[in-house]
């Protein structure tokens, strides 16, 4: 019984942000608990790898390069998954950049990039999958926030203006897309290794600040996220909503 509350046998599943990093690593936990899922990236060559690697493990992948801050693509996007698997339980919504920087000299270029990629394209994902959701009257939400959303950091105005708005809409939508039987909920990571973060941890000054916030010690893996996005799609968490689950070793509770 508790092993079926895991399974996503016969579900489908769409990850954007999916051909590296946490993207990829929550896309392939997905598809060995059983659902078959959409890779989306911009980059061909990625969403490609990293569908091949899933379908060498036995899954089921299907790869596609998509701007999510783009409607006219996110329509597309969801038109071909419905045309090849006829239906989405799933939606993460991992997609998202960061700039840092002074506050006082970034440019209202660089706030339009931090807002359009982490937010709107959050916005147009869940707006149009979540359609075909509320026909279904049934479905799972997964936005990938950041701790830094709730707590805010020096140096990172813009980025955590954009994912405390990922946040508030997890909670507007957990709210009003409770009745169709959606549940929309948050992961927030915090110093996760990943091609864009490992080069600065080479830096033994940065890992050892950023080390010093974090109580377990260590910098997060993208497989430290697996079991919470398997949970988070799962039948195991039909009674939560509208919540965010820090997975930030420790950080959000100092």
């Amino acid at each position: 019984m508790c092993v079926e509350l895991f399974s996503l046998r016969d579900k489908v599943a769409v990850v954007t942000g999916a051909g590296k990093g946490l993207g990829k690593s929550m896309a392939i936990a997905l598809a060995e608990s059983g659902a078959s899922v959409a890779v989306v990236s911009r980059t061909q060559s990625e969403v490609e790898e990293a569908a091949k690697e899933i379908r060498d493990n036995g899954g089921n992948a299907l790869p596609l390069v998509v701007d999510v801050t783009r409607e006219v693509e996110v329509v597309g996007m969801v038109e071909r998954v419905m045309s090849e698997y006829k239906s989405i339980d799933i939606l993460v919504n991992n997609v998202g950049a960061f700039k840092g920087g002074p506050f006082i000299e970034s440019t209202i270029e660089d706030w339009k990039k931090m807002m359009n990629i982490n937010l709107t394209g959050t916005y147009l994902c869940s707006k149009i999958v979540g359609m075909r959701m509320i026909e279904k009257q049934k479905g799972k939400i997964i936005n990938v926030s950041s701790a830094l959303g709730v707590l805010g950091a020096s140096g990172s105005s813009a980025y955590c203006v954009s994912k405390g708005g990922v946040i508030q809409l997890t909670r507007a939508l957990a709210i009003e897309w409770a009745k169709y039987n959606i549940n929309v909920n948050s992961i927030a990571p915090y110093s996760m290794e990943t091609e864009t973060t490992k080069s600065m941890m080479e830096d033994e000054k940065v890992k050892k600040a950023v080390l010093s916030k974090i109580p377990l010690k260590r910098i997060g893996q993208p497989s430290d996220l697996s079991g919470v996005v398997v949970f988070l799609a799962a039948s195991a968490s039909d009674y939560i909503t509208g919540q965010v689950i820090f997975v930030d070793g420790g950080f959000s509770v100092q």
